[in-house]
């Protein structure tokens, strides 16, 4: 599985891919991206399957808020009004042929938004399975931030506190969306998988006789380094550049500007004028000294990042790359190469490089993690 923890699920068996780290570290590294507290002191999460809920969860109501960031998945109803106003636009020759046989009214047409049904019932029944499967094992919605609750709360006054049960067994492909509803596509995506209790999620992909949840834990370990750093420089500018998909940077350029060898970092440390003063390469790896391994660290991850450092920053002036790897006593960075920093480039001695754990056992709100 590699890089990857979760469980998948085949003729009725479970595989659980457990981090390398341990469970805890993976609950606080959550906790610090999300800022919401995963950990639990009596330790229930590495012994039941609710771990795995939680991650859903929050993937859930992160997708549940971005969607609704400009409202609830309204769309547009043309409604027939007749009286003796108009109501939005007067229908000319409507009202004509009926005031032609005496019917003495006005004949209008409004245009109202109104919540999607089918949307905003699939999205209740999700929420209601979610909060179902938590609460079952002691967990409440605190999962679900203030404005996920404002958005279901919107939804019930909109369709009902029994719309949930009304839910349609419809498939995703069927929905007709808006463009005003498009932006619900992901989250109606993954919340008919939930109350199918199949939610394919990242990389379970291949013939539907598997299913289940795979997280990435190299992705996960590059936002929680982006977290501590963002905490403990708070007068530079911290980005995570690892979803990114512009290429700002390349390795080599042609005479007639062609260019080759897109140079994206995980993250970069900038000051206030934009000046990339730093370049964080987060490795959620081993470096301890193995068969296929013989100093603890990859040459191919210090080829990548001595190929980020002569692409960024300025020449004349020092630019810093770091290595950051979590914490482990017995790995090589922790025992030799970390107590040698910095490292110079021979070629470049303005370039440097910097050997860091970053201890996997402590919450980010420390600050003084790395």
């Amino acid at each position: 599985a590699g890089r990857y923890v979760g469980e998948i699920q085949f003729e009725g068996r479970t595989l659980r891919l457990e981090p390398r780290f341990g469970m805890p570290s993976l609950l606080r590294w959550l906790t610090a991206i999300w800022g919401v507290r995963l950990v639990d002191s009596k330790g229930k999460f590495e012994q039941q399957r609710i771990w795995l809920w939680l991650v859903i969860a929050h993937l859930w109501s992160g997708r549940l808020i971005v969607s609704a960031k400009h409202g609830a998945p309204f769309r547009r109803v043309e409604t027939i009004h007749e009286g003796r106003s108009v109501r939005g636009k007067l229908l000319a020759r409507e009202t004509a042929l009926a005031r032609a046989v005496g019917y003495d009214r006005l004949i209008s047409l409004t245009r109202t938004r109104v919540v999607d049904p089918i949307i905003g019932r699939i999205l209740l029944a999700a929420f209601e399975r979610l909060s179902t499967v938590l609460s079952s094992n002691g967990e409440r919605s605190f999962w679900l931030p203030d404005r996920g609750k404002n958005v279901i709360e919107d939804l019930r006054s909109a369709l009902g506190c029994q719309a949930a049960r009304d839910a349609p067994r419809v498939n995703a492909h069927s929905i007709r969306y808006s463009p005003i509803t498009e932006v619900y596509r992901p989250i109606v995506d993954l919340s008919i998988s939930i109350l199918d209790q199949r939610p394919r999620m990242a990389t379970s992909g291949g013939e539907s006789k598997a299913f289940g949840v795979l997280l990435d834990m190299a992705e996960i370990w590059e936002l929680y380094v982006a977290k501590l750093l963002q905490i403990g420089l708070p007068s530079l500018r911290v980005r995570h550049t690892g979803r990114y998909t512009d290429h700002s940077r390349y390795l080599l350029t042609s005479s007639d500007g062609d260019m080759l060898g897109s140079l994206r970092p995980d993250i970069l440390i900038l000051d206030s004028h934009d000046r990339c003063l730093g370049i964080v390469d987060a490795k959620y790896k081993i470096n301890r000294i193995n068969s296929y391994n013989h100093t603890g660290v990859a040459t191919e991850d210090l080829y990548q990042l001595t190929a980020y450092l002569s692409g960024f920053g300025d020449p004349r002036s020092q630019l810093n790359g770091f290595l950051i790897f979590p914490h482990d006593e017995e790995g090589q960075v922790f025992r030799r190469l970390s107590p040698k920093n910095p490292w110079t480039l021979n070629s470049v001695t303005q370039r440097k490089l910097w050997f860091l754990n970053a201890c996997a056992d402590v919450d980010a709100e420390v600050g003084d993690s790395i």
